[in-house]
């Protein structure tokens, strides 16, 4: 009878520990998630998958550039003129216009679809330029012409080269935020 209570006490408090261990893993999973979610959302996702495959550009470094340029704020505009979710200027946004075909209006620049569209064209278009990431995202930031001259032999980026301490940080940010998307297994 002793034998059979002992047993079963030790029964129980094994499936006591699961549950919490269960618990507790449970909670850790929807915490991270929560978490994840606030500091790396993935706001306009329609848009961001459909141009980022559209354009063969990793969406997780669209979402890192928009996190970057505007945090998600359709509406930002920088004091050199960029405009919405991925910044583009509107000098750049009417040359994309003319190589789509399109008729260009600034305004548009504001429209979600429009704005992540031409940044993943522009991505794109940086990729056939330059074949390294970091490269492309230091052209996003500074211009292809600049970045040329931080080439080392083999057409990658030296970053010793970087002149300019806003482009330092701006790979560092981006390539930070690339790597947490990269990682992030659940989609918002």
């Amino acid at each position: 009878m002793k034998t059979e209570n002992l047993t079963y006490t030790i029964c129980m408090k094994n499936k006591l520990i699961i549950i919490i261990f269960s618990s507790f893993l449970i909670l850790t999973i929807v915490l991270f998630s929560v978490f994840n979610f606030v500091l790396y959302p993935k706001k306009y996702s329609d848009y961001v998958n459909f141009y980022s495959k559209e354009y063969d550009v990793d969406s997780a470094l669209v979402y890192a550039v928009i996190k970057a340029e505007s945090d998600f704020d359709k509406n930002a505009k920088s004091k050199s003129g960029a405009i919405g979710l991925m910044q583009i200027i509107p000098r750049t946004g009417k040359w994309i216009a003319q190589e789509l075909g399109e008729n260009f209006d600034e305004n548009n620049l504001f429209k979600p679809e429009t704005n992540v569209r031409y940044g993943c064209f522009y991505l794109n278009y940086l990729f056939y330029k330059f074949d390294d990431t970091n490269a492309v995202i230091c052209a996003y930031n500074a211009g292809e012409g600049v970045v040329r001259g931080w080439l080392d032999d083999e057409g990658k980026l030296d970053e010793s080269k970087i002149t300019y301490p806003e482009t330092k940080n701006y790979l560092k940010r981006v390539n930070g935020f690339f790597k947490a998307y990269k990682n992030s297994k659940i989609c918002f």
